[in-house]
């Protein structure tokens, strides 16, 4: 096509598309600084708190009758209110038992008999949680921020969230990676992984007994910017047995692995996680809109989302393999039904009681009996009785025919009533041991399900793939068109395979979507990069080189070496092109200028705790003392280190990092922490987070954070700025008050909430950004 008289033609149009694409990858703050916000702090504006209120929703869930009379006033009252804060520590470092015991020492015992806005806001321990690691308190997080006897409780939570030793998670949320029972040696998949607090604990389950496990943890999601959070989520826990892959649930790639005999075949699951994405109506207690944008066919749209998701979970499963299905959603369609027509598809699996499982939990068993409703208001109670023309948004898989054949009462219902917290559905599914079919019986099988999801005129409808709300992230709910009937040409088509693996074999190459990712290259032993680290460091010969890698397309550029487990090498290196990875393994080595030493690589402190068994040399055993004055905001000299022999052993080391080492005591763990050598002085070479965290575990008082200064200077100057503009207008008001105290107090509210949402959203600092000057 040629070009117009104006000078635009298909070049012109393919860069305006080009750039539209590009655009697509800006990030939020990105986007905010080319639109500056107006300054409205202060100002009420005219927004409105959303009316807790929906009609349908409780006309709805009364017709299905699945909260007792007696309680339906009860339930409405606790959904109506705010969702507690809910944390736990994180059971992976060593240091719990140590941290939650000082937690409840110092913060918790000096909120004894306080009440905020009448309610008491002292931590309650939640019961049935392992341990006593998990804790929920009776106000929500703008809460928690604005009030001024909580602020060194806030500041701790902040500064150990950023280091990863507390999480913050609703209570439901955490139930079902316990449910899942991880050991030490499972392979392990979480279908829907983001943001990620459900991974993290899976990945303290896996790291249980050591941090070289014989498990992995494979996260997948399938939507690419919230890989980068979950990326951002469990790079805390620092584990070289953990995955991230960007793929579709639904055709979850089979990955090849050797097995004993030197043979390429799928890898096997022992445990899979199906959090899978729902209408959200058990999170209205946190996520306000739902009330109003809750309709019943919302859970028609996603019902077949949910069905192609566990049946590919149930095709990747071991032999006496455990899939836990959860969703924060309160409809049968989405829970029950679902569950219910992929065991009548897969004759091998089984539902497992849980009755058992956290015995001081609440909860009701599942339902057995439910109906369908269609948007013109008719109830079915079963799938013969469907009106024709209701039939493209009805389908057979909805209905309970054979419910209690399935046991669908060993699965679990939580509601916000009970105990205080938000709605969801748990059940257990277990493959039995593979039994020798019958001569017919498979095709059978697959004759049924063709009839089932094959009729013509009988098919679901697919909706959007929504996201739910989970751990204090902003909830998005599955749309559904307002028409019913509204259903891709492509879907229409789908079946359900008997075996999803045949699908996803024959699947063509899909083109690639989101950031490109540079690739995984693994060194050999004899690479170059390691000849300086084996000699400045006198690395031991069990040291993994063979599962170092580096992420370049070329070989000249490797600024980061790290370390995965051999079977994630494995997996990389036979499936390469079959699965989009996004991070895996665990950081030990980053580039630095060689111009102070003769190892261009230097040892980062979140892999320390791994790397520091296979040194022979720069590392060194300190007393207590030591270690504090190490951890102090200013230089240390090295003449007044009291640790035996030390001092002469550091006078001779260049500008560099070493590491010291703490032995364990009590209940503390043993330390290992960076330290930035120079001629004369030494100084911790970590990020304030952590500095903090290690000073809190020896009993001494935190240092002012950044943030902390940030926020501080910030309120001071603002205070400043409203007295001098009140100093300066000198008028007063009729009833004798000085203008501007009153918003004084509304714009210092406002500024508050503003710098603290914006503190909290803030990267996690990199060790790059926190090098430390010699001192000297």
């Amino acid at each position: 096509m040629l070009a117009d008289s104006a000078g635009r033609g298909r070049g012109d149009k393919a860069k305006k598309r080009s750039w539209k694409r590009r655009s697509e990858y800006l990030d939020d703050k990105t986007r905010k600084r080319k639109q500056p916000r107006p300054d409205t702090r202060g100002v009420t504006g005219d927004w409105k708190e959303i009316p807790k209120e929906n009609a349908a929703f409780e006309a709805y869930y009364k017709a299905l009758g699945i909260i007792p009379e007696d309680e339906w006033d009860t339930f409405m009252e606790y959904l109506r209110k705010d969702l507690p804060s809910t944390f736990r520590v994180v059971d992976a470092r060593g240091d719990c038992t140590m941290l939650n015991n000082l937690m409840k020492e110092q913060y918790f015992s000096k909120l004894e008999g306080l009440k905020v806005e009448g309610v008491e806001v002292k931590p309650e321990l939640l019961p049935w949680y392992p341990n006593g690691l998990a804790w929920q308190m009776n106000m929500t997080r703008p809460m928690l921020r604005k009030c001024e006897q909580l602020f060194e409780l806030h500041q701790f939570m902040i500064s150990e969230v950023e280091r990863g030793s507390i999480a913050r998670q609703e209570a439901v949320s955490m139930i079902p990676p316990l449910c899942l029972d991880v050991k030490s040696h499972h392979t392990v998949l979480d279908m829907c992984a983001a943001p990620g607090s459900k991974t993290i604990q899976l990945l303290e389950a896996l790291h249980a007994d050591g941090p070289s496990p014989t498990g992995l943890v494979i996260a997948n999601d399938g939507d690419n910017k919230r890989c980068y959070m979950l990326s951002t989520q469990t790079k805390r826990l620092n584990s070289l047995a953990f995955m991230i892959t960007n793929e579709d649930a639904t055709r979850f790639p089979n990955l090849k692995v050797y097995n004993s005999e030197g043979q390429l075949e799928n890898m096997k699951y022992d445990r899979i996680l199906c959090d899978v994405p729902c209408s959200g109506d058990g999170t209205m207690r946190k996520n306000y809109a739902i009330w109003k944008k809750w309709d019943q066919y919302k859970a028609i749209g996603i019902h077949k989302l949910q069905r192609r998701i566990l049946l590919r979970a149930m095709d990747m499963l071991a032999e006496g393999g455990r899939i836990v299905y959860s969703t924060c959603s309160l409809n049968p369609l989405e829970n029950e039904a679902t569950v219910l027509s992929c065991l009548k598809n897969r004759s091998a699996f089984r539902l497992l009681p849980t009755d058992d499982l956290l015995p001081e939990l609440k909860r009701v068993p599942g339902l057995t009996k439910w109906r369908v409703l269609h948007s013109s208001g008719t109830w079915y109670d079963r799938f013969e009785d469907v009106d024709e023309k209701h039939l493209k948004a009805i389908n057979p898989t909805m209905f309970p025919d054979g419910a209690e054949e399935h046991n669908m009462q060993h699965c679990m219902r939580v509601y916000p009533h009970l105990q205080n917290t938000g709605g969801f559905f748990i059940c257990v599914i277990e493959r039995k041991p593979t039994e020798v079919k019958e001569e017919g019986q498979e095709k059978k099988e697959e004759e049924e399900v063709k009839e089932e999801d094959g009729v013509e005129g009988r098919k679901e409808k697919d909706g959007v793939e929504g996201k739910k709300e989970e751990d204090g992230e902003e909830a998005e709910i599955a749309e559904v068109g307002e028409g019913e009937e509204e259903v891709k040409e492509e879907e229409k088509k789908d079946t359900i395979h008997t075996n999803t693996n045949l699908l996803v074999d024959n699947l063509k190459f899909k083109k690639y979507s989101g950031f490109r990712e540079d690739p995984y290259m693994f060194l050999d032993k004899d690479a170059d990069a390691f000849v300086p680290i084996k000699e400045w460091y006198s690395v031991k010969d069990e040291f993994p080189f063979d599962n170092i890698f580096a992420r370049s397309s070329e070989n000249t550029k490797q600024r980061n070496l790290s370390v995965a487990c051999r079977r994630i090498r494995d997996i990389i290196q036979n499936n390469e092109k079959r699965i989009k990875i996004i991070n895996c393994g665990l950081k030990l080595f980053s580039y630095c200028k060689p111009s102070f030493s003769n190892c261009p690589y230097r040892l980062v402190q979140s892999g320390i705790h791994y790397s520091a068994q296979f040194l022979g040399s720069r590392l060194f055993t300190v007393c207590r003392e030591d270690m504090e004055r190490a951890l102090s905001a200013a230089g240390v000299p090295k003449h007044t280190l009291t640790t035996p022999g030390l001092t002469d052993k550091l006078m001779g080391i260049p500008t560099m990092i070493i590491v010291f080492h703490l032995p364990a005591e009590g209940l503390r763990p043993d330390f290992w922490i960076c330290i930035y050598s120079t001629e004369n002085n030494i100084k911790s070479y970590v990020t304030e987070e952590e500095k903090n965290h290690f000073r809190l575990l020896l009993g001494m008082e935190p240092l002012m954070t950044v943030r902390e200064k940030r926020k501080l200077d910030a309120m001071e100057k603002f205070k400043e700025k409203k007295r001098l503009e009140a100093e300066g207008i000198g008028a007063v008001k009729e009833e004798g008050e000085e203008v501007g105290a009153e918003g004084d107090d509304q714009g210092l509210e406002g500024l508050e909430e503003e710098i603290d949402e914006g503190l909290e959203v803030k990267d996690e600092v990199k060790e790059e950004e926190i090098e430390r000057t010699n001192g000297d």
